[in-house]
């Protein structure tokens, strides 16, 4: 693209490229982990809001740094975790581990299986 193309760039593809950037890809990955989280602590226990934990990971996937996704399932798990103790009670605690164990685990393992394809992506 000509150089002085790329300066007339309108307002919505400077926004949508600063999106799409490296940088704008972890933000947003941090605002949705925080407010999911948020939403975590003040819906009862048993809702599974927890399973928007999901889109971060996705978003992370697209970033250029190979640690992204094993930076967001660390993060996400200790967000989990302490969404599970801040909750409201809305079922039995030991249902509510059962369900938060199994999507730990089911978070795991697509963390792992994004970040191997990821890695052979930039390899």
């Amino acid at each position: 693209m000509p150089s002085a193309k790329r300066h007339n760039l309108n307002p919505m593809t400077r926004t949508l490229n600063t999106l799409a950037s490296d940088l704008g890809i972890v933000m947003i990955a941090a605002i949705i982990i925080l407010g999911v989280y948020l939403i975590d602590t003040v819906t009862p226990l048993g809702e599974p809001v927890w399973l928007l934990y999901f889109i971060p990971l996705l978003l992370s996937f697209w970033s250029e740094r190979i640690y992204a996704i094993p930076t967001v399932c660390m993060v996400t798990i200790f967000f989990l975790v302490a969404g599970l103790f801040l909750s409201p009670e809305g079922i039995e605690m030991s249902h509510a581990v059962i369900y938060r164990l199994t999507f730990f685990l089911v978070f795991i393992s697509a963390s792992i299986i994004l970040f191997t394809i990821r890695r052979r992506q930039l390899l």
